[in-house]
């Protein structure tokens, strides 16, 4: 699974993303449940969310980490996320780019967005910033 799910990533040819970046979060754990990929009729939702992050790297020149992205519904549920979470149809990643306020980051997401590259998500947190593509705005 993890070789279809890495030639996929591969196959999107991102400019400033290797696929380890990506996948490295379907093997992580919380109160005892690990992840997982996701399974292989949601890889292409995560299409847009990449490739606006791809853009915002160019943009800003500096690194994007990942600290969120898929999740399986146990996991989910063991992280405390949303019911109805993007995370969970791997439409969402949370992230933090270096040398960048989260308030900047969420700022920089929203002209983004307000220019037409995608419809989604943004939330501001503490420590990062989520971003989703599920086709409407939200905004938290």
């Amino acid at each position: 699974m993890r070789e279809r799910y890495t030639a996929f990533l591969k196959g999107l040819r991102l400019r400033h993303f290797s696929p380890n970046e990506i996948t490295w979060y379907a093997f992580q754990v919380r109160k005892g449940v690990k992840n997982s990929l996701p399974p292989e009729e949601l890889f292409p939702n995560i299409i847009p969310t990449l490739w606006v992050l791809d853009q915002l790297r160019e943009q800003y020149g500096k690194p994007v980490r990942i600290t969120s992205c898929y999740r399986s519904e146990p996991y989910n549920v063991a992280v405390g996320g949303a019911r109805w979470s993007q995370h969970k149809v791997n439409r969402a990643c949370d992230i933090q780019v270096s040398g960048m306020s989260p308030t900047r980051v969420f700022n920089a997401l929203k002209k983004m967005r307000d220019g037409g590259s995608f419809r989604g998500g943004i939330g501001k947190y503490k420590t990062f910033v989520h971003i989703d593509t599920r086709g409407n705005n939200a905004t938290w």
